[in-house]
């Protein structure tokens, strides 16, 4: 995987991780 295809997924992961959370 590429480095910037890692934080995309990184980042999509905490962002659904963050959403759970606050809902």
């Amino acid at each position: 995987m590429n480095l910037i295809t890692t934080i995309l997924a990184i980042t999509i992961t905490l962002s659904a991780v963050l959403a759970t959370i606050s809902f």
